[in-house]
């Protein structure tokens, strides 16, 4: 067989596979929201104490879904790890889910490029953030403060570090700033979890 129509075949069933991938999780999605699984605490609890044994990696699944999906609530994922799991399991699945979810975005950004990145962002995002994209240094410190600091919207820059110049290895020592952020966010979110 030619190399030509091979690579060819290639192409095509990595693009359906992609396709197939997006269409799966968003009916993940909207089988999750249908259950209430990110609208509300006790359901997501039921939920990921009912699988037994699979709860961590049914856990891990959601907190992926949640990163890749933006309109899925990152805070009530956040609360469930810590309230399902404890205190240390769950900063630690959710440690873990949030890098797995932010690996993944950077990793179908670097795939499949920027017409994905340009669908899955909103315009005004894409316009701030693909100007920075040419000078390196700026978007890397730009991300190193996403990544650390709470409320800045770094799901959307793993996106767009996918179509950077920044290395595997650059990304995934970056990710580790996520560590602070990510507790703070399971102490809050648990605190208003058992308070409520």
């Amino acid at each position: 067989m030619n190399d030509k129509p091979r690579s060819h075949l290639v192409r095509n069933l990595m693009r359906a596979g992609g396709v197939l991938f997006f269409a799966v999780l968003m009916l993940l999605c909207l089988q999750g929201w249908r259950m209430g699984l990110f609208r509300s605490l006790d359901t997501l609890q039921s939920f990921i104490r009912s699988k037994g044994a699979w709860a961590p990696v049914i856990f891990l699944l959601l907190h992926v879904l949640q990163i890749l999906m933006a309109f899925i609530p990152g805070g009530i994922v956040h609360a469930g790890g810590v309230l399902i799991f404890g205190p240390w399991p769950g900063l630690f699945y959710n440690l873990l889910g949030s890098y797995l979810g932010s690996s993944l975005n950077f990793f179908l950004a670097r795939r499949f490029g920027q017409p994905l990145v340009r669908h899955l962002l909103e315009e005004g995002d894409r316009e701030k953030y693909f100007r920075w994209l040419h000078d390196g240094k700026k978007f890397d410190r730009l991300f190193a403060a996403a990544i650390l600091l709470p409320l800045f919207p770094d799901d959307a820059l793993c996106l767009v570090a996918g179509l950077s110049d920044m290395t595997w290895k650059r990304f995934l020592l970056l990710l580790l700033l996520k560590i602070p952020t990510v507790a703070v966010y399971s102490i809050v979110y648990a605190t208003a979890g058992y308070l409520l």
